[in-house]
């Protein structure tokens, strides 16, 4: 048995949710306990990441707009939830405009059914200054997402589902554009940018950054994913070393990062799935601050793009 096992058999952490105030928890053995607590704090201690995010289109009017993200809370456990609950303060401290919510809820129809009160008790406090937008995650839809879609449309928030929603904002247009999960074989891109007119600036919401594979093509303003965790495990200027369950390379498993003539930005996630481990990975809030991409970035992509396919 290794570590995280070891560490997982000493927490116990209950499985059904005390009354606020009077849970039990039992304490890791004596020896146990430094590497407990260290544990404990590579999977619960919130980074906010602060980006300016360029966004292909985006109209002068709505420069400097914010925007925060959260991504795969997979609430299974009390932990979980406390951690979400964490993480909707630190969001509203943030004061955005906009907050997005990118898939995996839950894990399983089992947690989903258990915590899907205090999961929508938790989100509808965000209190964002126009909009919570959600889309579904794989796992999302493996736990049944008619129901988590229920919650979430009763906590205040507008999931999403392969369609677009023009907001206007400061007297200019930004459509936010939600595709479906990729390996839940429910992203339909064409469909999600049908009502999106050639000059609308977009921003796009899809689990899984290799969906951008499938919406290139569409030519979306940025891309803000989750899916990865991060790649879990994280070594400075190296990235992660697991090998790249994306297509598009594991250079996407975190962070902002070029594709093409469009940015996608990949959050690391709130919570954790089968291994609760995390390394140099720590959760993560993200607050955006909208600017428009580089003059002639998008061109100068274009000709390297040519270049490098005639070569």
């Amino acid at each position: 048995m290794g570590v995280p096992e070891l560490l997982k058999a000493a927490s116990h952490p209950p499985r059904r949710r005390a009354r606020r105030g009077t849970r039990a928890k039992r304490r890791p053995p004596l020896p146990l306990r430094p590497i407990h607590k260290m544990w404990r704090r590579t999977i619960d201690a919130i980074d906010v990441e602060r980006i300016t995010l360029p966004v292909r289109g985006l109209p002068e009017a709505l420069k400097g707009m914010v925007a925060c993200q959260i991504s795969d809370l997979h609430v299974d456990r009390d932990e979980d939830l406390e951690r979400l609950e964490a993480a909707v303060k630190t969001i509203n401290r943030l004061h955005p405009d906009l907050v997005f919510l990118t898939g995996d809820y839950f894990s399983t129809p089992e947690t989903r059914q258990h915590y899907l009160v205090p999961f929508r008790r938790a989100l509808s406090e965000l209190n964002p200054r126009v909009q919570t937008f959600a889309i579904a995650g794989n796992h999302d839809h493996w736990a049944s997402f008619d129901h988590i879609d229920e919650a979430l449309r009763a906590a205040g928030v507008q999931t999403l589902s392969n369609e677009s929603r023009a907001l206007e904002l400061r007297g200019a247009r930004l459509t936010v554009v939600g595709i479906d999960d990729l390996w839940a074989r429910q992203a339909d891109p064409q469909r999600s940018f049908s009502r999106v007119k050639p000059d609308d600036c977009t921003l796009v919401l899809a689990h899984n950054p290799d969906t951008a594979l499938y919406a290139r093509h569409l030519r979306p303003g940025v891309m803000l994913s989750g899916h990865t965790h991060g790649g879990v495990v994280r070594i400075p200027l190296y990235g992660s070393p697991i090998k790249s369950i994306l297509r598009i390379g594991r250079k996407f498993y975190a962070g902002l990062n070029r594709y093409g003539d469009f940015h996608i930005y990949t959050n690391r996630g709130l919570g954790t799935y089968w291994l609760r481990v995390r390394i140099n990975c720590h959760p993560e809030v993200s607050r955006f601050q909208l600017t428009p991409m580089a003059e002639g970035a998008e061109h100068a992509t274009h000709l390297h793009q040519v270049r490098g396919g005639r070569s």
